[in-house]
């Protein structure tokens, strides 16, 4: 990607601990956390863990825009608190699409990409499962293009995605990494390094 330019002024946004530079794609990165999103046309990369939670990116390449959001809940619309909102799916992907029509994006053009959904705590929790028919049923109720998913199983997932070519990098974690993770989730926040090995899956 190139020589290294400034990270993109909106980064001031989020904690210093979020905005990197990453090497291994010699790119500025942002990591986002549940009920984060963020939209862009640079050449940066967007990053993220999921357990249960599920992340959507949308590329439109009539624009050259694309974002990413990251949701722990399926809807709950009659939620009070504005905050807490942006956890749960429908607000997530409202962000998201607003976000991308703000920028001349068409909901005909989006291309959309869904990782995520794990159980993690097998028997114990069907958050994950939810998450998946919340996604699936919201897409099909919107008429939206689904391009490829990668979602359910037992293990968690590092997700990178590059917003100006709507390339989208998956990795499964291991299931030592993954008890970590839950606790992560639990606690509504990430700690982990978001870095990809060398086994990253491409949704095409």
């Amino acid at each position: 990607m190139g020589d290294r330019q400034p990270a993109p002024a909106d980064f001031a946004a989020f904690t210093d601990a979020q905005s990197y530079w990453n090497n291994k794609w010699h790119c500025h990165a942002l990591k986002i956390k549940p009920g984060e999103f963020y939209v862009s046309d640079q050449e940066i990369v967007i990053t993220t863990v999921l357990g249960s939670c599920i992340s959507v990116c949308a590329y439109d390449p009539t624009t050259g825009f694309g974002g990413m959001n990251h949701f722990m809940l399926p809807d709950n619309s009659h939620h009070s608190n504005p905050v807490r909102c942006t956890r749960y799916g429908m607000f997530a992907m409202e962000q998201l699409i607003n976000e991308l029509m703000k920028k001349g994006s068409i909901c005909e053009n989006l291309h959309l990409k869904v990782t995520g959904g794990g159980e993690m705590l097998q028997g114990v929790s069907a958050i994950g499962k939810e998450n998946i028919n919340f996604i699936e049923k919201f897409i099909a109720d919107e008429n939206l293009h689904l391009v490829s998913s990668d979602t359910g199983g037992d293990q968690g997932r590092r997700v990178a995605f590059f917003p100006s070519s709507g390339k989208m990098l998956v990795n499964k974690m291991s299931h030592r990494q993954d008890q970590c993770l839950i606790k992560e989730e639990s606690e509504y926040r990430h700690k982990t390094d978001y870095q990809l090995d060398t086994q990253d899956v491409e949704l095409f």
